[in-house]
């Protein structure tokens, strides 16, 4: 393997203990820059993100297929006073015209998607011309993915999400930077972790079920105990490209 395409997928843990920290929304912000004027966060679950979107950017746009996680997005929204227009819909068909849009971000959602390349194409139609698409994916590598990969371990879509990412590269997207950093995550607890996971996804449970000492015993090993809580590094990937 190319020592790239390695360090993109499957960075070290020296590497990993190297990459710069911070929260996902400082870093689009230096990606990005202030003054775009409209985004899209596509895949954007119950919003946090979207809403970081607002600090930099006048008009905020998320959708996502769950209608559950929409409605407490509007309602983190309102509760916060961040303008953001939220729409209950497949990323296969956005409800925006041609061009609509001069950022679209996927935002931890590219290996969620049913058919990724369609997505990304989809990203492509609404996006001007001179536009970024922004892409932030988890990596499956470092001690986040090691303590949760055993309920929920998604290597092999993150994987095919950047092979369909890297395959529009010359199809109208060119690279204008890859960035690798790590997030942190913190949990009060095991049980506040696996509540998050079932919330996600209640078909979870039976993996739990199938050695719950086990999933316990590695998720506690290992975190870092930080002022009472059970702390990780999350390694993240973005991909800025430019739309001819």
């Amino acid at each position: 393997m190319d020592d790239a395409i390695r360090r993109a997928l499957a960075p070290t843990d020296a590497e990993i203990r190297a990459l710069p920290l911070g929260a996902n929304t400082k870093f689009a912000r230096e990606l990005l820059g202030d003054g775009r004027q409209r985004a899209l966060d596509i895949g954007c679950g119950e919003g946090k993100f979207t809403r970081g979107l607002t600090a930099f950017i006048g008009e905020v746009s998320g959708i996502d297929v769950k209608e559950k996680s929409i409605l407490k997005a509007r309602a983190a929204a309102q509760a916060e006073g961040a303008k953001v227009d939220f729409h209950v819909g497949s990323a296969d068909a956005l409800p925006w015209p041609d061009a609509h849009f001069d950022v679209v971000i996927f935002s931890n959602s590219l290996h969620h998607m049913p058919d990724a390349a369609r997505a990304i194409a989809e990203a492509m139609r609404v996006l001007t011309p001179g536009g970024v698409l922004y892409v932030m994916e988890p990596v499956a590598a470092g001690h986040y993915h090691e303590a949760t990969k055993f309920v929920n371990d998604e290597t092999v879509v993150r994987t095919d999400a950047w092979v369909a990412l890297n395959g529009s590269l010359g199809a109208g997207l060119s690279r204008v930077r890859e960035i690798l950093y790590r997030s942190r995550r913190a949990f009060d607890s095991f049980d506040a972790w696996k509540e998050d996971q079932l919330d996600r996804d209640a078909r979870r449970a039976a993996k739990f079920e199938a050695d719950p000492e086990g999933v316990k015993r590695t998720f506690e090993t290992l975190a870092d105990k930080e002022d009472g809580k059970l702390a990780f590094d999350q390694v993240f990937r973005v991909d800025l490209l430019r739309k001819a």
